[in-house]
């Protein structure tokens, strides 16, 4: 066995010569054999250990004779020895997670910390051939491709490793017992309430009755699905920076360059764009993968749909989009009454308005100054006369019109929005310059023909506002021109 494993290092090159490893040790067969292995061949390897071992705070005095026992054979071996306690049961609790997921997440991160604080550059962890087999099986079960089906990896991260990943559990278990390793055993391993115990107890017997080789065969077809992923991570790692770009708030998807893939290819780059959003996939299964694909295929330009963790995944006519739920609620603007000849400042709308009355001759040197092209966007003259009722600066509401400019009759804004595919999540956010129900300008997109001011204009009113800050520039820049 010791020459298979031996065998396995140099094949899979994850240990070298000068590596600090930290051994992750809970007292069972598995780590404590590689413990002894990796003692035994530390020389031979060149290579200096140190042992983490995790208390869950679950069992009580066993778990307190646990960590006795491996802190007993430390001892005894002079091999530095470091230990934490935590209640893994009011972490699940809290963080609404399972007792498993708290507690894998909690060694983790304990022997990510110790390693980095006392200069361990590898992290050793036990698992075996039938720990592959099980994580194979429960993952499909929780749905999953390719990726999830290529198992556990001889190495990750270029830190954490697993010597012992070409064995089956009964090698161990006759390493131990031909070693004379006396290991603790946890009674939760017999409990069916963790999903891989069901596994481990109920389904994996009744398959092994089918194929007493079934464990094998798993573990062949992991390295089979591993190399092909390795093969299609590298081609989609080239589309990725092509099709997905991050900004602050959201990932955006290049729909048009994602439709030149096939489906393999486009699915995995939505799963790519989730979790460059949020950093993790977790709980994201295959089916809402292919609720995004499906709608992202179809004609249907305005869609959205939410899938785990308050992620929003959306489509906005040629905007594709992953972001957090609660931003996909706008900005309503409460009603403001504007008066002439008055500056306003509108700190939460980040917008500065100013109105004046100005006169003909003004108006006619500006309008002289400023040909077509270099129209002052932000600035408006209107008739005066022609406004009926107090003027108001607010957010759109049901019934509003007006005459756009370069079109015959009037517009409502609910179909204009619509006719320039403006985002159904910022037209609440957008500034509106009404009179009653009819619009004189929607701040950065139209103007009002009917109320504009001409040569004839007795009473001329200049309107003038200011966009303040990146949220408000970025969402108006290249939109003046109403």
């Amino acid at each position: 066995m010791e020459k298979k494993v031996i065998q396995y290092i140099k094949e899979q090159r994850i240990l070298e010569a000068g590596d600090h490893v930290l051994i992750g040790v809970s007292g069972g067969a598995d780590s404590l054999a590689l413990l002894y292995f990796l003692d035994k061949y530390a020389s031979r390897l060149k290579i200096s250990i140190g042992v983490a071992h995790l208390h869950h705070g679950l069992r009580g005095e066993a778990a307190d004779a646990d960590e006795a026992f491996v802190r007993n054979f430390c001892r005894d071996r002079e091999i530095a020895f470091y230990s934490r306690q935590r209640n893994v049961q009011e972490i699940s609790q809290f963080e609404k997670i399972s007792v498993e997921e708290a507690g894998r997440k909690e060694r983790y991160d304990f022997f990510g910390t110790i390693a980095k604080e006392n200069g361990y550059n590898r992290i050793a962890m036990g698992h075996h051939l039938n720990d592959q087999a099980e994580t194979m099986l429960m993952r499909l079960i929780r749905g999953t491709g390719v990726k999830g089906v290529s198992g556990i990896k001889s190495s990750r991260d270029n830190l954490y490793i697993r010597p012992f990943l070409c064995l089956e559990k009964k090698e161990i278990l006759a390493y131990c017992q031909k070693n004379k390793l006396e290991f603790r055993t946890d009674a939760t391993n017999f409990q069916r309430d963790y999903t891989r115990n069901k596994i481990r107890l109920d389904i994996m017997p009744m398959i092994l009755e089918i194929n007493p080789r079934a464990e094998v065969h798993f573990n062949e077809f992991t390295k089979i699905a591993n190399e092909y992923e390795v093969f299609f991570e590298k081609y989609v790692d080239r589309l990725e920076e092509l099709i997905l770009t991050k900004t602050v708030n959201q990932v955006l998807i290049n729909r048009t360059l994602w439709l030149n893939e096939e489906p393999v290819v486009q699915k995995e780059i939505l799963r790519r764009a989730i979790f460059k959003f949020k950093g993790s996939l977790k709980e994201i299964e295959y089916n809402h993968i292919t609720a995004f694909y499906s709608l992202l295929k179809s004609d249907k330009t305005i869609w959205e749909i939410h899938i785990p963790h308050d992620i929003q995944l959306m489509r906005r006519y040629d905007r594709v989009m992953v972001m957090a739920k609660q931003n996909n609620i706008g900005g309503i603007i409460k009603p403001k009454q504007i008066l002439p000849d008055k500056t306003y400042i509108f700190s939460k709308e980040r917008l500065i308005l100013e109105t004046k009355f100005v006169s003909q001759d003004e108006f006619r040197k500006k309008r002289c100054f400023f040909s077509k092209e270099l129209e002052n966007h932000s600035e408006k003259y209107f008739d005066y006369d022609k406004i009926k009722g107090i003027l108001i600066l607010r957010s759109r509401q049901t019934g509003d019109f007006f005459y756009p400019t370069g079109l015959q009759g009037k517009k409502t804004i609910k179909k204009y929005f619509i006719d320039r595919k403006i985002d159904r999540n910022i037209r609440d956010e957008i500034p509106l310059l009404v009179m009653g129900n009819e619009i004189l300008w929607i701040f950065g997109y139209a103007i009002n023909q009917r109320c504009l001011a001409n040569d004839d204009t007795k009473n001329i009113i200049r309107v003038t506002y200011l966009m303040l800050g990146e949220k408000c520039d970025s969402r108006y820049s290249g939109n003046f021109g109403g």
